[in-house]
């Protein structure tokens, strides 16, 4: 899939018009389709700009890998709502239950990435 359909896919996956998104990057909403359809190659400004709207990579936006989610940063992380609230519930927990925590992520962890193998393998 070139870079103009995985942009269509994503906008659309939101419920987003093309207008919309243009006006998300400060794009005139006939360059986005342009870029959407490819008849205008993207520019790198615009590349950041729409993975980061989009919250993929520029690498998945480019066709480099298949993986569409963009990983955290450190920062991005710590800031999540839901890392502070596991964080400070897991404070009163012996080491053997905080072990069973991290052993429970990493099942859901493969679970969801069969998940999303078997999706990817349907499609």
């Amino acid at each position: 899939m070139d870079t103009g359909k995985r942009i269509v896919s994503l906008r659309e996956k939101r419920g987003w018009s093309q207008r919309e998104l243009a006006k998300r990057v400060d794009l005139n909403a006939s360059v986005m389709n342009r870029i959407e359809s490819g008849e205008r190659p993207i520019k790198d400004v615009e590349l950041d700009k729409i993975a980061t709207i989009l919250d993929v990579s520029t690498d998945y936006l480019l066709g480099r890998t298949d993986k569409d989610t963009r990983e955290k940063t450190t920062e991005e992380i710590y800031e999540d709502p839901d890392f502070q609230y596991a964080m400070r519930s897991a404070q009163g927990l012996s080491e053997e239950s905080k072990q069973k925590v991290f052993d429970f992520i990493e099942m859901m962890k493969e679970v969801e990435k069969a998940r999303n193998n078997k999706r990817k393998n349907t499609k």
